[in-house]
């Protein structure tokens, strides 16, 4: 034998070794479950396979007959998988739908199973058997291919949208379709007309309670032509999630009283959180609440907190803001500031010391000033002011040029205090005079003393008044 021929040979056996070594890598038969039906329904088959392998294997089922037949699972999943461990077996169920078969007999149906690990492909035939061809519709199989939009997340205060397209595949006419729509939550109904190759798109509002807890739910659209449903129903998973809100239910505004009533509301009758209500610095101050909250500043803004305790699902929040306190002591200042103003002296005496002179760590001699101002409108006449000198401090005998000279000066011999006088005819409105005198100290002044305020008497629209300076405070 030629080496040639043994090289072909020797191909050839290991070939066939490698696909016996990969024909057993994984088992695989369908089991009918259901496959004599009429023309409207669907065949039923359990398909089993055997992992051989030492490894975990993930085997995908499918066929290539669409869109003669349909092959999918109840409910759908797509790919059609399975996954086995090493030596495992596993079923899975598959539904063969015949969307354009129209003739009474048996057919076959190629499913292919295919190993993701060694790649290997096996192809199982499935005998279907059409009994009765009497749903057709006008030679056809009704194959109307429908989808179906809604929000997978519902919140159950706002409208829920609903959006159905409707594909007629075939020629047939439906004057009359009838769509039912059914959850635990929604139940609708549409009736519509779908001619030959149509496509039309339906959208409707559904209502749910405001107060439906949450939960998860499924809705399943099918459509009937008469009595029959002429799809496989089509189930989408719905969510109705939890909310909790408020809303202002009344206000009430009246003079420097303001009342606002909320509602918070959950659809969660054990919905435990806080509540959270916005003011301001005056309103946080001049505000009552009920329930007690108190006061938070997050972002530089405050708000009123509290606890939420629901009853009925509903919880009510009153907030009073009341001004009138606020009112009454911005009134009362108004008052006081009247008062002032219209009781205060007309005539301003202002003390204060300067030139201050130190000697031996003391105070030994210093110049006092007095401003003196008439700060009404009005003319004040005959005004004397008297100076009260302490024992510890005698008055200079010089007095600065300009300033007006005293008209007395008394001493009390024993106290050794004296009183120094001035007298002023008159002063007009807003007119000012300055008195300023020495006063000298033969020790000197350690630490601080104070002078006595000066006093002064006067006439103003006939009638007698007196009126004080400050005291004047000296440290050293």
């Amino acid at each position: 034998m030629s080496f040639i021929k043994k090289s072909i040979l020797f191909t050839f056996i290991f070939s066939m070794f490698l696909s016996v070594a990969y024909a057993v890598s994984f088992d695989a038969e369908a089991v009918p479950i259901d496959n004599k039906i009429i023309i409207d329904e669907f065949a039923t088959f359990q398909i089993s396979i055997k992992n051989n392998l030492q490894q975990n294997d993930e085997y995908r089922i499918y066929s290539l007959d669409f869109p003669t037949w349909d092959v999918r699972t109840d409910p759908i999943v797509n790919p059609i998988t399975l996954e086995l461990m090493p030596s495992e077996e596993g079923n899975i169920e598959i539904v063969v739908d015949p969307l354009k078969i129209k003739d009474i007999g048996t057919y076959q149906v190629n499913i292919n199973v295919k190993s993701k690990v060694t790649n290997e492909l096996f192809g199982i035939p499935l005998k279907v058997s059409i009994m009765s061809t009497d749903p057709l519709i006008q030679g056809y199989v009704p194959t109307v291919v429908t989808s179906v939009g809604i929000p997978q997340n519902i919140n159950p205060k706002e409208e829920v949208p609903i959006k159905i397209i409707l594909n007629n595949q075939n020629i047939i006419d439906y004057p009359e379709l009838i769509i039912k729509i059914e959850s635990n939550l929604i139940k609708e109904t549409i009736t519509t007309q779908l001619g030959p190759k149509e496509e039309k798109t339906l959208e409707l509002k559904a209502n749910l309670d405001p107060l439906t807890e949450p939960q998860e739910d499924n809705l399943v659209v099918a459509i009937f032509k008469g009595d029959k449903s002429i799809i496989n129903p089509i189930v989408r998973k719905i969510e109705i999630i939890e909310y909790a809100e408020k809303e202002v239910i009344s206000e009430d505004k009246k003079f420097f009283l303001e009342r606002t009533h909320y509602n918070f509301v959950s659809n969660n009758k054990d919905y435990e959180g806080k509540f959270k209500i916005e003011t301001t610095l005056l309103g946080s101050i001049f505000s009552s609440t009920n329930p007690k909250t108190k006061i938070v500043t997050e972002d530089d803004k405050r708000y009123f907190v509290g606890d939420v305790k629901l009853e009925n699902n509903a919880m009510r929040i009153d907030i009073t803001k009341n001004f009138i306190p606020l009112f009454v002591v911005i009134i009362l200042l108004i008052v006081v500031a009247i008062s002032y103003y219209a009781l205060r002296s007309p005539l301003l005496i202002t003390k204060q010391a300067k030139n201050i002179v130190k000697k031996e760590g003391g105070v030994s001699e210093m110049a006092v000033i007095l401003h003196i101002r008439n700060r009404s409108q009005d003319k004040i006449k005959d005004i004397e002011i008297s100076e009260f000198i302490p024992a510890l401090v005698s008055v200079g005998s010089d007095v600065p040029i300009g300033s007006l000279q005293p008209t007395k000066v008394l001493k009390h011999e024993r106290k050794g205090s004296a009183i120094v006088k001035w007298d002023i005819d008159s002063l007009d409105a807003s007119e000012e005079r300055v008195l300023s005198y020495k006063i000298k100290s033969q020790l000197s002044i350690l630490g601080s003393f104070s002078m006595p305020a000066t006093k002064a008497t006067f006439k103003s629209d006939n009638k007698s008044f007196t009126s004080s300076s400050n005291r004047l405070s000296i440290s050293d």
